[in-house]
């Protein structure tokens, strides 16, 4: 059975496959498709909810989380999902106090797309990535990926990009190899966006950080 991971992204499951062998990802490689295919709805349901389709702040993730076969798979623009990391910090960043805690999933999602905020993974592969970054074979598969998946991905959905877009990226070594892979700008249709390592918005300790992309969006502060 040919699944569709491996026939949009031949080239980068070789890749994939090197960096955490061969028996490893023909067990995963079902499941991966199963993430794949969830996601990927859920993505372009979100984008449905964006005013105009109209984006007017990125977020360049890596890839939605591994989870076990039989669950459903965790991602941050589902509504039903468990708040992690990154969704407490996006909460905190965008929304109020008394917002942040009061909303639930779908409507914390909406206030997101109401103020123009798209998430965006750059892999399309729900590896678990935390032991793989440092290896030669990573800064090869974001290289590929970052344009047969995200670039296209974000090119091929009827989005528009606000001139004054800003982008933050939520795993630092990610980021790194995507500004490796594309230098100092991406380009979406005829707009060029700088892309500096002060977009990186993690503290200290590697974890996406609301003060950071505050800071990095340019919005104010919420009022209790």
């Amino acid at each position: 059975m040919k699944y569709l991971l491996e026939e949009c992204f031949s080239r980068e499951l070789q890749v994939l496959t090197g960096m955490f062998g061969r028996e490893q990802i023909a067990a995963d490689f079902p499941r991966l498709n199963e993430i794949h295919q969830c996601t990927e709805k859920m993505w372009r349901d979100y984008v449905k909810r964006l005013p105009g389709r109209s984006v007017r702040y990125l977020l360049i993730a890596e890839a939605p989380p591994w989870s076990p076969p039989g669950r459903r798979p965790e991602y941050v623009l589902d509504p039903a999902s468990r708040s992690r990391t990154l969704m407490r910090a996006l909460r905190r960043a965008f929304l109020s106090p008394a917002l942040s805690m009061g909303l639930d999933g779908d409507q914390a999602l909406g206030e997101f797309a109401e103020q123009g905020l798209l998430v965006v993974d750059s892999i399309p592969f729900a590896m678990n990535y935390l032991n793989s970054r440092s290896k030669p074979q990573y800064g090869t598969l974001v290289g590929l990926t970052v344009h047969s998946y995200l670039r296209k991905k974000l090119l091929s959905s009827s989005l528009s990009f606000s001139p004054k877009m800003r982008i933050a990226f939520s795993v630092k070594k990610n980021a790194v190899a995507i500004m490796k892979a594309l230098g100092p700008q991406l380009v979406l249709e005829k707009a060029k966006f700088v892309l500096i390592p002060e977009q990186i918005g993690v503290n200290e300790a590697g974890y996406p950080d609301a003060d950071k992309l505050r800071c990095i969006y340019g919005l104010e502060p919420k009022a209790e």
